[in-house]
């Protein structure tokens, strides 16, 4: 079997650290975060800053009916948040960048999965 994978970790935290760093560097995307439902950063991928204001906002964003302002670290950026149950937890999987990351997105959620299972 031929491992697809460059840089592995055995590790969950850094496993995870690599995963999004893939989404984010080949989506061309400034940060991909996974955090819980009251913004608590679970891990990230990007600047430490953007990540940790990616991370407390999605839990918010994700809400249709938000209406609050973004932090000033996420100024211009389109952000996108996708949820994921795991164990009975809502895990929020977010980007910021300038160009959409559905595909990226999709991609951080199945790699999450694989991790934490």
């Amino acid at each position: 079997m031929n491992e697809r994978r460059a840089r592995r970790s055995q590790d969950p935290y850094l496993a995870l650290c690599l995963q999004l760093e893939h989404s984010r560097t080949h989506g061309a995307l400034e940060a991909v975060v996974v955090a819980i439902d009251n913004g608590l950063l679970v891990a990230g991928a990007g600047d430490e800053s953007l990540c940790e204001a990616l991370g407390a906002v999605a839990p918010l964003v994700d809400d249709s009916d938000f209406e609050g302002a973004m932090p000033r670290a996420l100024d211009g950026q389109n952000i996108d948040v996708r949820t994921m149950r795991l164990e009975g937890e809502m895990l929020y999987v977010a980007s910021a960048g300038h160009r959409p990351a559905d595909v990226w997105l999709q991609r951080s959620i199945n790699g999450v999965r694989r991790i934490l299972r």
